[in-house]
C-alpha cells in the first residue's frame, strides 16, 4: 500500500509544480519565440518582461496577463527576436494573497530544468536566456552529420566482420 502511495504521489507532483518553458530553444533574427508558465491557482496575473543580454542592453515594454486571459492557468507571451537581439525574459507573478514572486530566482536555479538562467551586467537582475542560432549554413551541419553516419557504419561493419 505504501508503494502504491508513493508511486501516486511522484505521478501527482509535477502537476502541483509550476512549470516553465519556451519554444523553440534557438532562434534568429526575425524568429519569434513562446514563453509559458503554467502558473498554479494563486497567481491571479503575471507580467512577461524582455530585455537584450549583451550590448547594446535594451529592456521592452513589459505584458501583463491576467489569469482570466490565461488558458486554464497557462500563460503564453510571445517575442519576436530583433537584430542583434540577445534575448532573456523573466516574469513577476501577482498572488492572490498580495504576495508576489520573480522568476527566475537568484537563489535557486536548480529548479529551471533545460532553462539557461543569466545575469544582466550591471544589474542584479536574472533572465532565462533563449539562445540565438549560429551562423553556419545547414549544408555545413548535413555534412558532419552524414561523416557521423557513415564512420557508425563503418565501425558497425567491423564489428560484425569481426564476429564470424
Amino acid at each position: 500500500m505504501k508503494k502504491l502511495l508513493i508511486f501516486a504521489i511522484i505521478f501527482l507532483l509535477p502537476s502541483a509544480v509550476s512549470e516553465m518553458s519556451h519554444s523553440p530553444s534557438e532562434v534568429a533574427s526575425g524568429d519569434s519565440f513562446t514563453a509559458i508558465i503554467d502558473a498554479e491557482e494563486d497567481v491571479k496575473k503575471i507580467t512577461f518582461y524582455v530585455c537584450t543580454l549583451k550590448d547594446p542592453y535594451t529592456c521592452y515594454k513589459p505584458e501583463k496577463m491576467d489569469r482570466n486571459d490565461s488558458i486554464n492557468g497557462r500563460f503564453q507571451f510571445t517575442y519576436q527576436v530583433k537584430d542583434n537581439d540577445y534575448p532573456g525574459y523573466k516574469y513577476y507573478l501577482e498572488k492572490d494573497d498580495g504576495g508576489n514572486e520573480t522568476i527566475p530566482r537568484q537563489d535557486d536555479f536548480a529548479h529551471y530544468e533545460g532553462l539557461e538562467v543569466e545575469k544582466m551586467e550591471d544589474t542584479d537582475s536574472y533572465y532565462f536566456r533563449v539562445d540565438i542560432k549560429s551562423e553556419t549554413s545547414d549544408e555545413d551541419s548535413r555534412l558532419s552529420s552524414i561523416n557521423l553516419i557513415s564512420i557508425a557504419a563503418i565501425m558497425a561493419i567491423i564489428a560484425l566482420s569481426g564476429r564470424r
